[in-house]
């Protein structure tokens, strides 16, 4: 992008810009930061990458980018100084205020293991290793990565995904994607890019290589704090769309197939009160 189109524009020039929610057929009213504040040290984040969005979507999604942003920092990188502590222990409380019932589901005993691992000073350290699977956790990642994939479309292509377009996504976090799959990936992503602003960039917090035509089609692999990444295309090309709607690519663990309205649907219900 231009210099001049990552200056930081007011809420009136992104809302004027914007025909729809870019998530959904509804009239674009609030601003969407996409990756979310949330997701950066101190919540510095450049002042790009906004966008309009429908107060359903916003509002309603604010638990998925809590839930992201919470597990782009659990790493012992970040765990192991008192700062990353109160920011993880700050990022919880927000969980557990948007996403109810996923610090239940991740902290549940068979899902936690202690074990040693070592640190980057070559000395074993006792880790606690979460097997994040549940449903909850699951369903609001899925909208997260979602949301990811359509605001990269709006930002490259430069209009919101079609309502016929779609949107394939998979996450991984910190084991889960090993240098091989990632270096497989980006062989056929040859740009990148991060918010910046100026000469003010969160490239060591969120950094993506990406593929795209401008007009139809955005292909990338994002990585938060070297701890998540998610591999995305979202298309508005019919021909795209068929090759990710093959059963083994639906059936992909951490995988999501959605299209623009999809997203508020794919959030879990509320838990059950006991």
């Amino acid at each position: 992008m231009g210099e001049a189109k990552r200056k930081s524009q007011s809420r009136a020039q992104i809302l004027a810009a914007e025909p729809r929610c870019i998530y959904c057929t509804s009239k674009a009213e609030t601003i969407e930061h996409m990756p979310p504040r949330a997701m950066f040290i101190d919540r510095q984040r450049p002042g790009t990458m906004e966008f309009g969005a429908c107060e359903a979507c916003n509002t309603g999604t604010r638990g998925a980018d809590a839930v992201a942003a919470l597990f782009a920092r659990i790493h012992p990188r970040t765990t192991e100084n008192a700062q990353g502590m109160r920011f993880v222990a700050n990022l919880k409380s927000t969980v557990e205020l948007h996403a109810p019932g996923v610090i239940e589901e991740i902290t549940d005993t068979n899902r936690r293991k202690d074990e040693w691992a070592p640190h980057p000073s070559g000395i074993l350290q006792r880790v606690v290793r979460i097997t994040a699977d549940g449903p909850r956790f699951m369903a609001h990642m899925k909208v997260f990565c979602a949301k990811l994939a359509m605001a990269l479309y709006r930002y490259h292509v430069g209009e919101a995904l079609p309502l016929d377009g779609a949107a394939w996504c998979q996450f991984a976090l910190n084991a889960g994607m090993t240098q091989e799959h990632l270096d497989q990936r980006l062989t056929i992503l040859p740009m990148f890019d991060t918010l910046r602003q100026g000469r003010k960039n969160v490239g060591n917090q969120f950094l993506y290589r990406y593929n795209t035509d401008n007009r139809t089609i955005v292909a990338a692999v994002a990585e938060f704090h070297r701890a998540m990444w998610i591999t995305l295309f979202a298309s508005s090309d019919q021909r795209i769309i068929s090759l990710f709607l093959d059963e083994k690519m639906l059936q992909l663990p951490a995988s999501v197939m959605a299209k623009p309205g999809g997203i508020l649907g794919l959030l879990p219900a509320a838990p059950s009160l006991q």
